[in-house]
């Protein structure tokens, strides 16, 4: 079975580089939705993976969550498109409203990793009134980040399964919170991929193939 790993930035691919081996490959796709889109169109015209893991951090927005909290992205959506009745706020017309993580391998996740909405939008959130613009059309979601729902859509075009999986380095929303995002790059950077790490192993000891 081979898995590619999307992440956005450097600093992320640091880490998930000592995953790579002949069946896991890793790749930087930049920041924000087309970097994100061509990135995942590449990696599957060229390698033909059986499966996209687009990893990363998200910014946190559920009370629920605390930074370092890890998500699931079992349904992701934009944040930032809106193109008319009769569609859903979120929804690019002739697309579905939200993109799913796929259900075959949600069992070989960490039982302690949250699952629900994320949503994605080429904005980082920075103050409340963005936040509380999101949380009124997506009051369900658990995390906003820049790339997933683009990963997804592409995955989606291409019927390849996608994995969608983000750490919480921030909770926007509240003052000053850059300055958690700063922090959380000191502090828990290792710690960011061991459910990652996890998972490939579960995929692994459990055999599974692209039957």
């Amino acid at each position: 079975m081979k898995i590619a790993i999307i992440a956005a930035m450097d600093k992320e691919i640091s880490l998930l580089s000592k995953l790579e081996t002949s069946d896991v490959f890793v790749a930087a796709s930049g920041i924000g939705k087309v970097a994100a889109a061509l990135k995942t169109a590449e990696i599957i015209h060229n390698h033909h993976p059986d499966l996209i893991i687009n990893s990363g951090v998200a910014g946190g927005l559920s009370p629920s969550l605390e930074i370092g909290d890890v998500v699931c992205g079992t349904e992701v959506s934009y944040h930032d498109v809106w193109c008319g009745e009769p569609n859903l706020y979120g929804q690019v017309q002739g697309f579905p409203p939200c993109y799913q993580s796929s259900s075959r391998f949600l069992p070989y996740l960490n039982a302690n990793i949250k699952k629900g909405l994320i949503v994605s939008g080429d904005r980082f959130i920075s103050n409340p009134a963005e936040y509380a613009g999101i949380k009124k059309h997506f009051p369900d979601a658990l995390a906003v980040d820049m790339e997933s729902a683009a990963v997804a859509q592409t995955c989606y075009i291409f019927h390849i399964p996608v994995l969608i999986l983000r750490l919480i380095s921030d909770t926007p929303g509240i003052e000053h919170h850059e300055q958690q995002y700063s922090r959380f790059w000191e502090t828990a950077a290792e710690k960011s991929f061991e459910n990652l790490r996890k998972l490939l192993f579960n995929l692994s000891a459990a055999k599974i193939s692209d039957d």
